[in-house]
């Protein structure tokens, strides 16, 4: 990556030292931000989510320097693209243990990209790698991203994965979060043995489907109910909503209407989505 659209601790660079505990232990949380004209419209709930969450991990957070940083690279960066926000435990220690208490010792890097090419609706290959089950770390978005690197393996070039857990529940898919309308009511999988709480998923749930008038229930449900679906959607908070046309040895959906009716409200409360 260039390195002018890169920065660590405020610095411009896209290089860590060997010993973060980001690198050598996975140590960290982040965050990918859609930008639009300069500022980031979902910053709230990213910080939000970031800060909750590093308390779980034992990372401290100034968010003051955060903020300052976010502030400059985006004052540095093009208007329109993503930036993604990593936060570590930062440098220090030879083992797991790690004896850091204070927000000077987090690491916060900084990396601006171009916006990904718009997609039509997706397909969906269920992957055979599971993902397994965690309470302790369910919902979080830390920055052990094995179980994806490995489901990702299987993916033919035209398909998005859908993950499921051990005991074949939908879960969500490689990168986003999903929705399905099932018998009339809207569902998105219980995250709470495995899988990311992404910002767009909760964002939706507290204020898209409510403007709509609309419910959406946590629940389990596996392959077998999603065929039955009368609509199924994914999410993240870089693309927006993305209807899906299909998963494979489950169904294909023609009509998406119930989809376009929800996108459309996201569009009209976060304009850079309709782009």
């Amino acid at each position: 990556m260039d390195s002018t659209l890169a920065w660590v601790n405020g610095a411009t660079t896209d290089h860590v030292v060997v010993g973060d505990r980001g690198f050598n232990y996975g140590h960290g949380l982040f965050e990918t931000m859609r930008i639009a004209e300069g500022v980031a419209p979902l910053w709230p709930w990213h910080q939000r989510r970031l800060c909750a969450d590093a308390t779980v991990l034992g990372i401290e957070v100034d968010e003051q320097r955060l903020s300052q940083y976010l502030k400059q690279a985006l004052a540095a960066a093009p208007a329109e693209g993503v930036l993604k926000l990593t936060l570590t435990a930062g440098n220090g220690g030879s083992g797991y243990r790690n004896a850091q208490s204070a927000a000077d010792d987090t690491t916060y890097c900084l990396q601006f990209r171009a916006l990904p090419a718009k997609r039509g609706p997706l397909r969906l290959q269920p992957c055979q790698y599971r993902l397994p089950d965690n309470p302790a770390l369910a919902g979080i978005k830390h920055l052990n991203r094995l179980d994806q690197v490995m489901a990702a393996r299987e993916l033919s070039a035209d398909h998005e994965g859908l993950l499921l857990d051990s005991e074949g529940a939908v879960i969500e898919a490689l990168s986003n979060n999903l929705f399905c309308l099932l018998d009339g009511t809207w569902l998105t999988p219980n995250l709470s043995r495995c899988g990311v709480k992404g910002v767009m998923r909760e964002y939706l749930r507290a204020e898209v489907f409510p403007a709509l008038g609309l419910v959406v229930e946590e629940a389990r449900f596996g392959l077998e109910d999603l065929a039955r679906a009368e609509a199924v959607f994914v999410c993240n908070s870089v693309r927006g909503i993305e209807p899906v046309s299909s998963i494979v040895g489950c169904g294909e959906w023609s009509c998406i209407e119930a989809v376009e009716s929800i996108r459309a409200q996201l569009n009209a409360q976060v304009p850079c989505f309709n782009c």
